[in-house]
């Protein structure tokens, strides 16, 4: 792009316009940072195309991330076919890469979808490779070549990428990142030995199937020496058909022959159906791994996996250092697992299954299969670390299921529990309010958490949540499984047509009951039980079942208002009270200046405003903020048990000088959730 003159961003465009304001009276600095944060495509092209000035900003933001889609049909557009007077949006996507000078904008390229192959089969018996996906090939290698700037490529197409691309991409000074995907369909291509790219910190493989595809990689992970994070997908076949075509010494030869073993923070590893070699041991540094993700298809028959799993070691012959873990698998092989390393701060059990319409703990959108999206493989079965998986059978009798969740939680609080930030459990283990009493008592540091749940009320939770002081996101999971899907079956059909909506709450004989709630009584029941300050001022998000909620700040209505609501508050230890009567007044005129939805609001003395309240002091000690409690007057925090726990006071909602305390709750859907981890990252994807 051509210097700018440094005196265009101390004056104004101002175009003479004769029906309506200036077109642009904003200094330019300001316009260009407004337009750093548009992001949708359409609308980037439509800045572009309004004005020079325009143009010049918002081109390097159209042209900086770059996605492609092939379609194997011709697509309409208000009965106007896609690309018409022209070719597909894809063809012209790489047209404009090649053919104009902006190439060297692209930062990142993302081609994915359906490349139509002719005669497919003809090609196929005589061993060629179709012209169609050749000239794709190379076309792409001709924008690649241009692109000197680019840090990722993502290959999602449902044909093979050849060998002239691999060489395109190598040569790249600043590839960082790289995504490849094989095709899912068996016909033959060239076999290729993917050349090294020393910069690429970022590797992601999907569909591997060695049978018909087994381009070597070994030099590819031997000389990416800044490599940080490695993702393996195999086919699901391999695993669904017991197919024993994976060994893993193929993959890591040349890093085992020059005793150079992959020194990468990140592995993950989803269906891998493989022996365990004593070389592998010296292929991977565990010593260097933090964050392991192992997911294996549960839809296939795992007992017939035991035979090639259980060569798979229990115990790592290297001290490991894991600070995630993530994986599907509930076995006693890596229950044990857990318990033989210390030190996890982040633990995902993944719940997540292959139909999200069948997930009554799913908030994600349902979205019809689409040939855009790789095949998916995965369910529970399997594993961990560094060094391989752990398969194990599923646990068919309740007896044994319950003592293999004993064996985790256990595990989990002896060797983790202290330094546990994030903990999503599986929704297969209903807990009970003694069960997360426990969990509770040795988490501490908890910020994130997740659990299926055996309460039938709120009340139980009331005497959880005061003791989580981090806790900013909270998932509570209907609990699943045989006998809970029919108890779930059976009694939300009754409550749900026996009693108008404003009682169901009252009469849930189960949890699944209160999440099937209307929405506006869930809300309001969370804006009352949730407006003690002092004990939820973290707490941001909150889910139940399939819903999810998003907590903002305080306000306060009248004592007869909500009086004739009727709402029993949650119990609460009586030491994290509202705030004291003259902070409330204060706090009140704040919050009726600013009554936006998120701004929370101050905290004030719990000890204080309990007094003034009338309510005697708390048996389990005083609870205030943090960070407005001198370090001199800091009190030792109360430790919970079951028995305080129990005997807790259930007291009445909160409130200050006649008026109850209340806080703003939204109903919010995955758009928000996704970007907590315990929601995020419960997916059967790498």
């Amino acid at each position: 792009m051509a210097a700018v003159n440094r005196n265009m961003f101390d004056a104004t465009v101002t175009p003479d316009r004769p029906h309506g304001a200036p077109l642009m009276i904003l200094p330019l600095n300001l316009v260009a940072l407004i337009v750093s944060y548009v992001d949708d495509p359409a609308d980037l092209a439509r800045l572009c195309r309004t004005c020079r000035v325009l143009n010049y900003m918002a081109l390097p933001q159209l042209y900086k991330h770059i996605t492609l889609t092939s379609y194997d049909k011709i697509r309409y557009r208000d009965e106007e076919p896609e690309g018409m007077g022209s070719a597909s949006p894809f063809s012209m996507g790489l047209n404009a890469i090649i053919t104009r000078p902006y190439a060297t904008l692209v930062r990142s390229l993302t081609l994915r979808g359906i490349w139509r192959e002719l005669e497919l089969e003809e090609h196929a018996r005589v061993g060629r490779v179709p012209d169609s996906a050749m000239m794709l090939n190379i076309a792409v290698r001709a924008a690649v070549d241009k692109m000197t700037e680019l840090e990722s490529f993502s290959w999602e197409l449902n044909t093979k990428m050849l060998e002239t691309v691999y060489l395109g991409l190598a040569k790249l000074p600043k590839l960082k990142s790289l995504t490849i995907r094989f095709p899912s369909s068996r016909h033959p291509r060239p076999t290729i030995v993917i050349p090294p790219m020393p910069q690429l910190q970022y590797l992601r493989i999907t569909d591997i199937d060695p049978l018909c595809y087994p381009d070597d990689m070994s030099t590819l992970l031997w000389k990416c020496r800044k490599l940080r994070e490695l993702n393996l997908h195999w086919s699901p076949r391999m695993r669904n058909e017991q197919e024993p075509s994976v060994m893993v010494h193929d993959y890591f030869r040349k890093c085992i022959a020059a005793k150079q073993p992959v020194s990468v923070r990140k592995v993950g590893l989803q269906n891998l159906y493989a022996l365990h070699t004593e070389e592998f041991n010296v292929a991977v540094d565990n010593a260097a791994l933090e964050e392991v993700t192992i997911l294996n298809n549960g839809g296939a028959d795992l007992s017939m996996n035991t035979f090639v799993d259980s060569t798979w070691p229990t115990m790592p012959k290297q001290d490991l250092r894991l600070k995630s873990l993530r994986q599907d698998a509930i076995g006693r092989k890596h229950a044990e697992f857990v318990g033989s390393f210390t030190g996890l701060e982040r633990l995902y059990f993944v719940n997540a299954s292959l139909n999200p319409s069948d997930d009554i703990n799913s908030p994600r959108p349902l979205i019809a299969s689409t040939a855009l999206t790789p095949p998916g493989s995965d369910n529970p079965s399997s594993e961990t670390h560094g060094s391989g998986p752990y398969s194990t059978m599923a646990a068919n009798s309740p007896s044994r299921q319950a003592s293999i969740r004993d064996l985790y939680l256990n595990n989990i609080t002896l060797n983790h529990a202290a330094t546990l930030r994030h903990l999503l459990l599986p929704a297969r283990w209903p807990l009970s309010a003694s069960a997360v009493a426990r969990l509770v008592h040795a988490s501490p540091q908890l910020e994130q958490l997740g659990f299926a749940t055996e309460f039938n009320d709120m009340e139980s939770l009331g005497l959880l949540l005061p003791f989580l002081r981090k806790l900013v996101a909270l998932r509570l999971l209907v609990p699943t499984g045989p006998t809970s899907d029919a108890t779930r079956a059976s009694v939300s059909k009754s409550v749900k047509y026996a009693f108008p909506s404003t009682h169901a709450l009252a009469n849930a004989q189960s949890f699944a009951d209160i999440v099937e709630v209307d929405d506006e009584v869930l809300m309001e029941r969370l804006s009352e039980s949730l407006a003690d300050q002092q004990v939820f001022h973290r707490l941001k998000v909150i889910s139940m079942g399939r819903k999810g909620f998003q907590l903002g700040g305080y306000y306060t209505v009248p004592a007869d208002e909500g009086d004739q609501q009727g709402h029993v508050q949650l119990q609460t230890p009586s030491g994290s009270r509202a705030p004291s009567a003259e902070e409330a007044r204060n706090q009140d005129k704040a919050q009726d200046r600013s009554p936006s939805f998120g701004v929370p609001g101050s905290a004030s003395n719990s000890r204080t405003a309990s007094q003034s309240n009338g309510h005697p002091p708390s048996s389990l000690g005083k609870r205030r903020r943090e960070d407005e409690t001198p370090a001199a007057e800091q009190e030792e925090e109360p430790t919970p048990n079951v028995e305080s726990f129990d005997n807790a006071p259930c007291l009445h909602p909160v409130f200050s000088d006649g008026r109850h305390w209340r806080r703003r709750v939204r109903r919010v859907g995955w758009e928000v959730l996704q970007r907590w981890e315990i929601w995020g990252l419960d997916k059967q994807e790498l």
